[in-house]
């Protein structure tokens, strides 16, 4: 299959991604840019909370259960709003929420064509850069990440696909055993994709890979910068010539891991970090009344929260700075007697309220240290250097957008009083990313970004959240300068020889021309330099090669193989860590290990350490019989990782030393075995 062909197939996955959040946003009366933005992490919570609830009820995880819920939910929607009105004496179908953003970008001096092609033009840079980087990185529809995490991910979306249940509380492990929380809200949503469009798996995970990282990011992030810089055309184009070049994200989430999950949720985080602006009274653009905001921001914390659970923590760290302001301000008021004291009060016990909230969330929720190996790997001076260059994991400096970050700091900081929130996210984001890859190992570093497996990675994907609204500030500041001075030379009677011509220049040409160049420069300036490392990234992970880490050529041809000769209900015996385990994601017959991680019944655990020994070990044939497991995948002694505990019961299918055992296909070293001692 081609990109081309798989075009029907993306738009299927853009509605299932976008639909039920779009339908419910507008039967609540939200238009514009919100209704764009939020749509997906709508969606998300629509999606994730119907795969919890639905075993509950006994009701598949199906595209049909699927489209009727969310109908339910847009109908509710209509029902409360028709009452609400009522109750407010307002018109019969009044607005239930209102947020800022829900109109168009108000006309400026730059003319009526730019702030109309603001919004279209900036999801095209972004997205169309973002996507086109997909493309090339993934190669072939179907190829997959060659990664460790992987295994579990495409084996999660065929376990949704084949139960029909999608609950994030049982489906972690993958194993009956050791079944238990893992946030699916990711895999929810390419399960009905295959359902929905019968793609392949990959084919899939592809699409809604690109759907996320070229749609849903740029709309967040034109969402959190309208509210943290203003909603207006200059920010907004900047916003769409920046998004897409952060090599941290969404692009790293994705050649790293591989953590889809994590590239859901930070590519939901602006737009949940935009609505607690707006909720906050702190942001740019924001309604009379924050109501709107809050009860949408509460909407949208489920999606994100079971897309993954540390981006909500990232999200209470980041809008923290944003609180503090709000309750200075507020005691500011009351010394001014602008404000009565029990509101000053109010904010004084609800800033203490989140903070204690969020130290005991901050500490709960966090995986175990056994699954946080991750330590520092450089100096101080290093990480403070990334984070000021953009260039985090030791990447190149982007030349285009350090200078505007630095230039929007510079900004910040001559602002101080107004907009020193805005540094405080910023200087959250950076010291979490300092402490994580640079801090000595001890308490206060797993203490500080523990929640995050004390990873480098995930913390360094979650700076362009932070970083975009400060380079947005500078190059904003730069296209002003510019466009200035070009208007003053229009207009200046001292020119002399070549500048003369500026006399006689259309308006149009020094007053709307430079700010529709100066984008197109940053656009094409800011994919240099650090893209080009994770971009090969990229394309090595997703090939398909001789040398590739978790699937050869011909162990995918041994796979496919085995989906024409094991029959259904049948189970294949498989070392995880080789890739033997996606028999079952890409050829639908189950791994008896089809997760690395996991813990295994005792009759499992026979299977798997002695599956060789069926003809002299007495206890093989019953278990082998009673999971159906008369099947092997031998594929050689590479592993993703490097392991001290493969699966013993398959050591002796490479040496060639199994009695009672027959080979049924050979592709290469790879090899498909039969049980022939207990039929």
């Amino acid at each position: 299959m081609t990109w081309w062909q798989t075009v029907p197939y993306f738009a299927a996955t853009l509605l299932l991604t976008l639909g039920p959040g779009a339908g419910l946003l507008a039967m609540a009366g939200i238009r514009g840019l919100s209704l764009a933005a939020l749509s997906a992490p709508v969606s998300f919570t629509v999606v994730s909370c119907l795969g919890v609830a639905a075993p509950w009820f006994g009701l598949p995880f199906f595209p049909s259960t699927y489209l009727l819920a969310s109908l339910a939910l847009v109908a509710l929607t209509g029902v409360v709003r028709i009452i609400l009105a009522r109750r407010n004496g307002g018109s019969w179908f009044g607005r239930l929420a209102f947020v800022a953003t829900s109109g168009k970008i108000a006309t400026s001096d730059l003319g009526r064509i730019t702030p109309r092609l603001a919004l279209p033009v900036a999801l095209l840079l972004s997205g169309g850069v973002i996507a086109y980087r997909y493309l090339v990185g993934f190669g072939d529809p179907s190829n997959f990440s060659q990664t460790f995490d992987n295994v579990y991910h495409l084996n999660a979306i065929r376990r949704i696909v084949d139960t029909q249940n999608g609950s994030s509380l049982t489906i972690g492990n993958l194993t009956d055993a050791s079944q238990g929380f893992y946030p699916a809200a990711m895999h929810d949503m390419i399960a009905l994709v295959v359902h929905f469009t019968g793609a392949s798996i990959p084919i899939a995970v592809n699409l809604t890979t690109i759907a996320i990282g070229a749609v849903i990011w740029p709309l967040s992030c034109l969402f959190l910068v309208a509210r943290v810089v203003g909603y207006r055309a200059v920010p907004i184009l900047i916003t769409g010539a920046f998004a897409s070049g952060f090599s941290s994200f969404p692009y790293l989430m994705v050649a790293f891991g591989v953590l889809y999950p994590n590239h859901l949720a930070i590519a939901l985080l602006p737009a949940a970090l935009g609505l607690a602006l707006e909720a906050l009274r702190v942001a740019k653009a924001r309604t009379e009344q924050p109501w709107g905001a809050w009860v949408l921001l509460v909407v949208c914390l489920p999606g994100l929260s079971l897309a993954h659970p540390s981006t909500t923590i990232a999200l209470l760290a980041f809008a923290l700075p944003a609180l503090l302001f709000r309750l200075v301000a507020e005691v500011a008021k009351y010394r001014r007697r602008e404000t009565s004291g029990r509101k000053a009060l109010w904010w004084a016990f609800g800033t203490a309220g989140y903070v204690g909230a969020v130290l005991v969330v901050w500490i709960k929720l966090r995986p175990s240290l056994s699954a946080a190996p991750w330590g520092p790997f450089q100096t101080n001076a290093r990480a403070i250097g990334e984070v000021v260059a953009n260039a985090p994991m030791g990447t190149t400096i982007t030349w285009i957008m350090t200078p505007a970050t630095v230039l929007g700091l510079y900004i910040l900081a001559r602002h101080v009083r107004k907009m020193w929130w805005i540094l405080g996210m910023y200087v959250v984001g950076a010291v979490l990313y300092i402490i994580a890859s640079s801090w000595s190992l001890g308490g206060f570093r797993t203490f500080m970004v523990g929640v995050w497996y004390n990873d480098s990675f995930r913390l360094a994907a979650l700076l362009p959240v932070v970083t975009l609204p400060v380079a947005v500030f500078g190059a904003e500041w730069v296209v002003w300068r510019v466009r200035a001075l070009l208007v003053t030379l229009r207009h200046s009677e001292q020119l002399h020889g070549w500048l003369t011509a500026f006399r006689n220049a259309p308006g149009w040409l020094t007053s709307t021309a430079p700010v529709w160049l100066l984008i197109v420069f940053f656009c094409a300036g800011s994919q240099g330099g650090t893209l080009s490392n994770v971009q090969s990234r990229l394309d090595d992970v997703f090939a398909l090669k001789d040398t590739s880490a978790l699937i050869t050529p011909d162990k995918l041809a041994i796979i496919e193989k085995a989906k024409e000769l094991i029959p259904a209900g049948d189970s294949v015996v498989a070392n995880p860590y080789m890739g033997g385990a996606l028999v079952y994601a890409l050829a639908d017959r189950q791994a008896v290990a089809p997760h690395i991680f996991g813990t295994r019944n005792p009759t499992e655990e026979i299977v798997l350490d002695h599956w060789d020994e069926a003809s002299y070990n007495t206890q093989v044939c019953p278990a082998i019989r009673e999971l159906r497991a008369y099947w092997a995948l031998d594929f050689g002694t590479q592993t993703v990782i490097p392991t001290d505990s493969p699966n013993l019961g398959v050591n002796d299918l490479t040496t060639n030393l199994a009695p009672g055992v027959e080979v049924k296909a050979q592709v290469g070293n790879a090899r498909l075995f039969r049980v022939t001692v207990c039929s």
